[in-house]
């Protein structure tokens, strides 16, 4: 059950493939579609809420890629409706990257037992969102993830702070492949981006994109889900040359 904050009964969670929340945020609309704790076949009910060319592609995978595809359709679905989008097929790219035609852009992200779409204009760039549980603590990734930089930026921080720094870094380093892919087309490692969380919402961003790409502009964000973190990135070319 989902505690109320006005006192009143408690509202009944939502059921596998239903919409948790919506959010506005800086970047686009998010929403959240509660995923099922095992991987059974989605049903021909959760398959017809789909667009017929999403429920084909669903039905040619099995186990949690089915069911996290499904969810994070329908997450995509939930927010587009909120931002008046199109509600046509949002089907992955040859290197898995969900695509929406016309003035809009799409970025979808899971984990576990949520799914999370986000919708937005193109006119601010390409996008890119990821979702991160905030439990069990790996402080180990650090040197995988981080660059001399950071890890210095972490090295005086208390365990439970530094993971909190680290899983920030982790996420947005996510969303910024995500968002950095359209232009790049290649897989952008950890060690090609810095990131300068702030206190607001907010991180700075400075890449070192090994084959050169770019100059490109960097808008960064995360907010504190309850038990994860939601960050996204919004990317444009950086006509100007001003950015990192």
């Amino acid at each position: 059950m989902t505690p109320s904050p006005t006192g009143l009964p408690p509202r009944p969670s939502p059921d596998a493939y239903e919409v948790a929340f919506h959010r506005a945020l800086p970047h686009g609309v998010v929403s959240g579609v509660v995923l099922p704790a095992t991987a059974e076949p989605v049903s021909d009910a959760v398959l017809e809420r789909l667009h017929p060319d999403e429920a084909a592609h669903a039905r040619t995978l099995a186990g949690f890629r089915q069911t996290s595809f499904v969810g994070g359709r329908l997450a995509l679905r939930a927010a587009r409706r909120q931002v008046g989008a199109p509600l046509g097929p949002v089907l992955p790219d040859p290197r898995g990257t969900p695509t929406l035609e016309g003035d809009w852009v799409v970025s979808v992200s899971h984990k576990t037992t949520l799914a999370v779409g986000m919708a937005a204009r193109a006119a601010d760039g390409t996008l890119g969102v990821d979702l991160e549980d905030r439990l069990p603590e790996r402080l180990r990734i650090a040197d995988r993830v981080l660059r001399p930089a950071e890890l210095a930026a972490l090295a005086d921080l208390p365990p439970h702070r530094a993971w909190q720094a680290l899983l920030l870094r982790f996420s947005l380093k996510e969303s910024i492949y995500k968002a950095l892919d359209p232009y790049v087309r290649r897989y952008v490692g950890f060690h090609e981006a810095e990131v300068d969380v702030g206190t607001d919402g907010r991180a700075g961003v400075f890449l070192h994109l090994a084959q050169g790409e770019g100059p490109f502009a960097v808008d960064a964000r995360y907010t504190w889900l309850p038990g994860r973190v939601l960050t996204s990135v919004r990317i444009r070319p950086d006509v100007a040359g001003n950015a990192g």
